[in-house]
This record gives C-alpha cells, structure tokens and sequence, in this order.
C-alpha cells in the first residue's frame, strides 16, 4: 500500500524563519529584519496564508470521501426498504397496487392487483408419463408443507404438471402463481444474477371447451421451475389453435377450471421440487407512498391509472407541451369504473401527460417552497426517512406562464452546468439542495414535491407472520369486515437497510476491487465456470494447452479448454446444450479478445476392484466394511485426470482394523484413453474420472 504523504507538515514559525533565511541570497540589501519592517510583515502575512493551505489540504472530510469513491467507479448505497409477500385469502373485490397492509403500525404496500374473487387453487396432479400422483392446495401449501416432485423423479418430455381452480379464472387480468423450489441440494446452484438460457421448454396450457389452448407467459421469475418465484399467465387470444384433449384423460379431470405444464424439451440437472405454491401470493414493500408522479400515455382521450392514490388520492394531470415543458389540464375527470380509473381528458385525443396523485393528507406538505432564484437554495422536508428513487420535484418556470418542469436528482453538481435542472436530496438529513447558478440552476418559482414516499429501511424488516392487517381504509373500500379476509406473510421480510456508511462503502468498495471478474488465468476460467448464473457445477478444471496437441504436435495456444462436470442425481453426469450455451455464453463476456474457450464432457472411466482378504478374527462384518471404504474412496471428490493409485487404495485396505493382511488386489478399468502404470496404476485422460462399478472381495479368517 502506498504511504499516505502528511502535508500539513510544517508550523508558521518555521515557515517564516525558513522565508527570513533566504533574504540575504535573494535580497542582499535587504537588512532589517525586525517586525515593525513592511517587508517582513508580507513575509509572516504569506506564511500565515501557507501555513492555512497546508491544513485545509491535509483535511479528508467526507464529501472528498464520497468524491474518492466515485472515482473509484461506486457510490454509498441509498436506504431501501424491506420486501416480502403476504397472502390475501378470502373476501371479495379487487385490490389496486398500493394497498395499505399493517404490521402492528409499520405499513406495507401491495406491488400488483390483487383479484379476490376469482377462481381458487385447489390442487391438482402430477403426470411423469406413467405414474398420476394428486396433490392439495391451500394454507399447507403456502406454508411451504408440501414436496411435489412435479415432473417425477427422473423428468422426461411428455411429463405434465395439473393444477385445478374451485372457478372460472379472471380473463382480463394476469394469473400469478407463486412457486417455492427446493434449492438445498449439495451443490448450490447459482443464482440468475444475468439471464439463464432456460434448460427445458415449458408449455403453459388452459382448458377450454375446445381443449387445450397454450397461454402467454408474461413472467417466468423462476427460470423454468429452476428457482423461487413469480409465473404471470396471460390466454394467448383466439388465434391459437386449441390440442383436443384425450378421452382418457376426461374423467380425471372432472369440474373446475385446469390448467397445465407440459415437459417440452430438455434435460433437468436436478428433477424441479416444489415445496409452496400459492396463488393468492402478493408481493409487498416496506413503505408509504405520500405522492406519486408517472408519465402514461394519452389514448382516446383518457388516461389509465392502476394504483391506489389513483383512485382515492388527489389528482392533477399536466399536458407535455411543444417546448418540452408540462402545462396544467384543468378538465381532466376522474372515473373509477369495474374496469379500473381512468382520467378524461375533454379536447384530447393523444398525446403524454403527467399524472400526480397524492394522499388528501399531504396536500399542504407538498408545497416545498418559493424559490427566490438565489444560489444554494436549501430546503428541508417534513418526512424522514426518504425513498431516493420515488422523490420528485416538479418546479414551475419564471418566465414561462403555467410552465412546469421536472427536475433530475443527482449525487452531486461536478458534472451540472448553469441550465441544467439539478437538485440533491440528502437523505440522512432530509433536506432538498440546488445549484449556485455555475454548476445547477436555481430555482425561481413555486416548488413542488410530485413524488415522495418514505420507509423504516432496516426496521422493516419483520419476521414471518407479522403482517397480518389490512388497513381499515381497504377494508371499508371493500365492503369486508376484518375477519373475512386473511392476511400474512410467509416469509420474513428482508432487504431493508440504512443509507450505507462511507467506511463500509470502502470496506465494499475493496471487495469489489479484489474480485476479478475476467477470465485470464486457468483459474480464472475455472472459477467463473462454477459460479455462471442458473447452473449447478459438481467440478470443473481448465486442460492445460500443453495436454493437448494438435495431430502434428503443435498447440492451439489460444484455446483454453475446459472439463465441465454439472451436478445431477445420475451416476454419470453430462453437459446438455442447456448447459453449454449457458456456459460459453457467460465465458464469452469475460475472456481476452483472441482467447477461444471449449468445453468438454467429463469421461467416466468405470473400475472393478477384486480383493482376496485375510480377516482378523471375530470381525463377522470385515467384507461390508471394506466394501465401504473402497466405495468412500472412489466417491471423495475426485479430480479431472487424476490417476487410480494401486498404492493408495491398497493402503486404505490394508489399515482397516478388521484387515490382518491382503493377498491379492486388482483394479480393472473400462473407458477410453486409459493406461497403465508399471505399478499397477491406472492412468486417466485429461477429462477423466473414476466411478467404482463394483467391488468384490473374498475375505477369510486369518490363522
């Protein structure tokens, strides 16, 4: 690590004695040195200013902290809240995104809709193509109580996965149904943080009179049944041909609405558990939405709104103008509809506008001041705890009559010249920061908040079954009393943080810096084979280019080639195309220009052990017991290539208690690229590994 200089290293009395000692050599006929001397007053004047510079430039606060940081390509993480979801069972109606559920007093709001009345998932079956295994729905089911092997135990194509409703299901809006998959094999599978190529190709279908008619998935959160998540459903329109349903299939359906996943094409690694389904699962965030601001298109001369300060909240519509500003829309109408709200726009067919909708509560706070067009404007806000991706400030123009502009929130104004509409909100503090006219405007008019909502950020984060309310405004909305409708969370609620320390932004910022994400080295390319998203890796090695020659003997030295060996519940594991475009993929994005990347399957070389044994007395369990730990010795990870030493296995005979002596050991082998060593070893290909086929062995009591 470099030294870090000290630059305020020197006091104002040696500053100025080192300045006096220089006039003779720089001034010879100079030769009053005392203080009441003109000159020597500028002198201890200039050093005073020194001494003052070199303090202030030995200081590190923390706006140059966070400008280090930024130079160094991060920022601090902002306050985010806790999400979770809740199931909403029972009742009636609909919920707009945005409801209000409660936690004791901290709030929570619905990400999505919520249809309370539709058809209810009851259950279903499971079809591997030879065996129907039913299955029930319901609170166990949500509470994670169930483990349904949906495609069987070894998927193949053809498998199908039925789920029964109790009704018809809602034609206009999404059907979500939310999966829980088991994930704790022994090898981990690595999450999606970049997008999977889908291992198999799922079929989504519902039942009509016609048969079976493919739907449109909207959202596959889970990667084809890979991980925890979202499925959104959609029926795909009239135009889609409908498959007539097999007569032997009718009676086992029976009444209610079907639908079903149908095993296209490809390979699982692992067969897909589901251990939760539900589909009254909704997704919700740790937060109060005080104001909303959203650009929506202007279509027949109305706006759609979806969200609940949209139906119940104040309004006000803006038109975007030809000069890039927003004007007001003083006619615009509210019409809440079983269709949802729509605002009407009299005199407008097309066209943008701005929607502003905030709580009846919020109106005054809204107003955050009068700018007076004076540099470093400051303004604080009544709320803590601020959402930085949800503020928005709408500023009206001086010099432009009912003119609005939004202004665009920026870490800092290093980067703002005097015309452009930049702002700072300070979190921590809760204050709203403008420009000095050089570097950001300032405003000069009335200053609007157009969105804000606030959270709790960690103390959001509530355990499961915590939520469990929703807030008496919904339940009048809806008609219900609070025990006809059922609320909770499954899971705990998580991802709620503070605004990150700047100590721990260089304590992460250090991480991220030590983490290579580029494929140089043989270990490079290994390392990022094991962790490419979506995949489960048992064990993979990068082959030296040394170990393989061209025919002529000459090396592809810039073909690195690795040995891939993806976890499954076979024996003999191997690389499906899913697998390798996956690979290669994200390989591709991470080696050095000119470097070409190849994958190889692993070559299971099968060994036979046959043992003659002599025993120690009164060990009438010798021949398990050195069964096994012939068996533990091939099944502990074994590495690419490595040979099957004659010496190891039989010393790890030889030192069982059970074992006086051996009298004979063999080690056959079948695969191919095989040797064989001068000891009896046998040596393995670049891309091999030793499975025990069997292992037999006569054992006799010693005399």
């Amino acid at each position: 690590m470099l030294p870090i200089p000290i630059l305020d290293d020197e006091r104002f009395q040696e500053i100025s004695e080192q300045a006096r000692s220089m006039i003779p050599r720089l001034a010879p006929d100079w030769t009053d040195f005392n203080h009441h001397d003109p000159g020597i007053t500028f002198l201890e004047l200039f050093a005073f200013l020194k001494e003052s510079q070199q303090y202030h430039l030995d200081q590190i606060g923390p706006r140059n902290q966070q400008k280090y940081l930024k130079l160094l390509g991060t920022a601090r993480q902002r306050r985010a809240p806790a999400r979770t979801g809740v199931i909403l069972s029972g009742g009636r109606g609909t919920l707009p995104a945005g409801a209000r559920l409660l936690a004791g007093e901290i709030p929570f709001e619905t990400l999505r809709p919520a249809a309370l009345s539709r058809g209810k998932l009851t259950g279903g079956f499971t079809w591997d193509g030879a065996r129907r295994c039913p299955f029930s729905a319901g609170a166990d089911a949500a509470a994670g109580k169930v483990r349904l092997e949906v495609f069987g135990r070894t998927p193949r194509p053809g498998a199908a996965w039925y789920l029964r409703f109790d009704g018809p299901m809602d034609q206009s809006a999404p059907l979500y149904l939310h999966l829980w998959v088991y994930q704790d094999w022994p090898t981990r599978r690595n999450p999606p943080e970049e997008e999977v190529i889908p291992l198999t190709r799922l079929v989504w279908e519902e039942l009509g009179p016609e048969g079976w008619r493919p739907m449109e998935v909207l959202l596959d959160g889970t990667c084809g049944l890979l991980f925890s998540g979202d499925v959104a459903l959609s029926p795909a329109g009239e135009d889609q041909p409908a498959s007539a349903m097999a007569e032997e299939d009718r009676p086992l359906l029976g009444d209610g609405a079907w639908l079903r996943v149908r095993l296209v094409h490809g390979a699982y690694d692992v067969p897909p558990v589901i251990v939760g389904l539900s589909d009254e699962f909704i997704p919700a965030v740790q937060r109060e939405t005080l104001a909303a601001c959203a650009r929506r298109p202007v279509r027949d001369g109305a706006v759609s709104g979806g969200h609940l300060l949209d139906a119940d909240g104040e309004y006000q519509l803006y038109l975007a103008g030809p000069d890039g500003f927003w004007r007001p829309a003083p006619h615009a109408v509210r019409e809440n509809g079983p269709e949802g709200v729509r605002f009407a726009l009299p005199g407008v067919e097309e066209g943008e506008a701005l929607l502003l909708t905030w709580r009846p509560g919020f109106a005054r706070s809204r107003r955050l001041a009068l700018g007076d067009g004076f540099p470093h404007q400051s303004y604080e806000l009544e709320q803590k705890g601020q959402i930085c991706d949800s503020f928005q400030l709408l500023v009206a123009e001086p010099d432009r009559p009912d003119a609005w502009s939004l202004w665009e929130r920026v870490e800092d104004f290093d980067a703002s010249s005097p015309e452009d509409r930049h702002y700072i909100l300070d979190e921590e503090a809760g204050t709203v920061a403008f420009g000095d006219c050089i570097h950001g405007l300032a405003p000069e008019g009335e200053i609007l908040i157009a969105g804000q909502a606030v959270t709790l950020g960690s103390g959001g984060n509530v355990k499961a079954g915590r939520v469990d309310a929703l807030h008496p405004e919904e339940l009048l909305r809806l008609g219900l009393a609070p025990e006809e409708l059922r609320v909770w969370n499954p899971d705990d609620a998580s991802g709620g943080r503070e605004r990150e320390p700047l100590e721990e932004g260089f304590r992460r910022c250090q991480r991220l810096l030590r983490r290579t994400d580029r494929a140089v080295t043989y270990d490079d390319f290994e390392r990022l084979t094991r962790q490419t998203p979506g995949l489960m890796i048992s064990n993979c090695k990068a082959v030296p280019v040394t170990q393989l020659p061209r025919q002529d003997g000459s090396l592809e030295e810039n073909c690195v080639t690795v040995v891939v060996e993806p976890y499954s519940l076979e024996q003999e594991r191997t690389l499906t195309p899913a697998y390798r475009a996956n690979i290669l993929r994200y390989l591709d994005d991470r080696r050095m220009l000119g470097t070409r990347v190849s994958l190889l399957a692993p070559e299971y070389v099968r060994i036979t052990v046959y043992a003659e044994i002599l025993s120690q007395p009164h060990y009438v369990d010798a021949k398990a017991r050195i069964q096994a730990a012939v068996a533990a010795f091939f099944r502990s990870g074994w590495e690419f290539g490595a040979p099957v030493r004659y010496s190891a296995l039989y010393g790890i005979i030889d030192t069982l208690d059970c074992v006086h002596g051996i009298e004979s050991l063999t080690i056959d082998a079948q695969g191919k690229g095989i040797t064989r060593g001068t000891n009896g070893d046998v040596i393995l290909p670049h891309n091999g590994l030793a499975v025990l086929k069997s292992a037999s062995c006569q054992v006799r009591p010693a005399e």
